[in-house]
């Protein structure tokens, strides 16, 4: 059974077609497989779930006719979070393939300085600082190590009192940061994952100007990540569509 569907072809010349009425609920078994796979799917946090969800339901399920396409279906599955077209494209947006580095309060040693303990710290040794023999003030200077195969970005935080500490480091990782490739995204391309369409067109509609994707393609699963096998890829049920679809949420 296929677990991929296609949402929309948008490239098709801009005349309106009548669009095929559907009844829906004649695929709870398409629907039941991909919900399985989404809910498996550690790399979603609550709202790209949601978003999965509601997806899958809108090309398997939903009742579309010429009041209803496949994004109004979406935005109806999706209920009380969704009052606007904007507020759709901005769901869809944390969607957009892309790179996070370290964010504000993320990491456990966040603005902790990195540097070496000289003596015990009076917590006892338990505390963070005694067990990684680190410094562990805080402080708002840092190094930013790009790591040699995926360009990810470690932070090296440093305090006043280990200023050289800062500078030897830097200078370590000089060479090694301007060899590094672009980052591999970790954040969005889930919904390329499980549903077929022209993404491109789609993240440009979502972000409001032209997208062009990275340079490890837009799907998740063809991003190099290590400690993770490939994923195998996933046969593909075409589902069209209007051209007019993304057109009508304007």
């Amino acid at each position: 059974m296929s677990a991929a569907l296609h949402l929309a072809h948008v490239h098709q010349p801009p005349m309106k077609k009548r669009r095929p009425k559907r009844t829906g609920g004649g695929n709870g078994g398409k629907f039941a497989e991909i919900a399985h796979r989404i809910y498996q799917d550690d790399r979603a946090d609550t709202q790209a779930r949601q978003l999965l969800l509601a997806t899958a339901y809108a090309v398997t399920m939903a009742a579309l006719d010429e009041d209803t396409t496949v994004w109004r279906a979406i935005c109806n599955a999706l209920g009380d979070s969704i009052r606007s077209w904007d507020d759709l494209r901005r769901i869809v947006r944390e969607d957009i393939p892309r790179y996070e580095p370290p964010r504000w309060g993320t990491d456990p040693l966040y603005q902790r300085c990195s540097g070496p303990r000289v003596r015990m710290h009076p917590d006892g040794p338990d505390d963070f600082r005694n067990r990684l023999k680190i410094c562990g003030e805080r402080t708002q200077d840092k190094v930013v190590e790009k790591d040699p195969v995926t360009g990810w970005h470690t932070n090296r935080w440093f305090c006043t009192r280990h200023r050289d500490h800062l500078v030897r480091v830097r200078e370590q990782v000089r060479a090694q940061n301007q060899a590094a490739p672009p980052p591999v995204p970790n954040r969005g391309g889930l919904m390329p994952c499980y549903f077929d369409s022209d993404w491109v067109q789609v993240y440009t509609w979502a972000e409001g100007w032209e997208w062009e994707p990275p340079s490890y393609g837009y799907c998740a699963d063809d991003w190099p990540v290590p400690g993770r096998k490939p994923v195998p890829q996933r046969a593909r049920l075409r589902l069209v569509v209007s051209s007019q679809d993304l057109e009508d949420t304007q």
